[in-house]
């Protein structure tokens, strides 16, 4: 799934929920540009891979298990959502359990995170190769 021109979300105030049905071990990926304006925030990558991965890009080095398994259903609801109360932080539900609590930092990303990450979400779209997003919706 790719949306040719970025849709309108403030990732802070609106949770993005997304549905997948792929199989851990495939090479299936989950792939959302984050856009502030027209400029790159982020992008956020979900591998399922066995186990499954993250990768956030501006920040880590490479692709990271997630803290927590998700649930072993093939269909799945990832919840998205990023507050910055307390510095950045990243937080992803997968069929409501915890899956990610990441705090986007000088010690957990790589050096120049911040010019990215702190910037407002205002836009996702899905990147071309995201080939495991079935569709997406506001989340609760």
């Amino acid at each position: 799934m790719e949306l040719e021109d970025p849709t309108e979300w403030d990732l802070e105030s609106t949770p993005l929920e997304i549905k997948t049905d792929s199989v851990l071990g495939s090479t299936d990926k989950v792939a959302v540009v984050l856009l502030s304006g027209n400029a790159y925030t982020g992008v956020i990558y979900l591998f399922f891979t066995s186990p499954q991965q993250y990768h956030l890009s501006w920040c880590t080095v490479g692709n990271y298990n997630l803290h927590v398994n998700p649930p072993s259903d093939n269909e799945k609801i990832w919840r998205i959502s990023l507050t910055r109360t307390a510095g950045v932080r990243l937080v992803i539900h997968c069929n409501e359990v915890e899956v990610l609590d990441k705090l986007l930092s000088a010690l957990s990303c790589k050096s120049g995170w911040d010019t990215y990450w702190n910037k407002d979400v205002t836009k996702i779209k899905f990147e071309s190769g995201d080939t495991a997003s079935d569709y997406y919706r506001i989340g609760d």
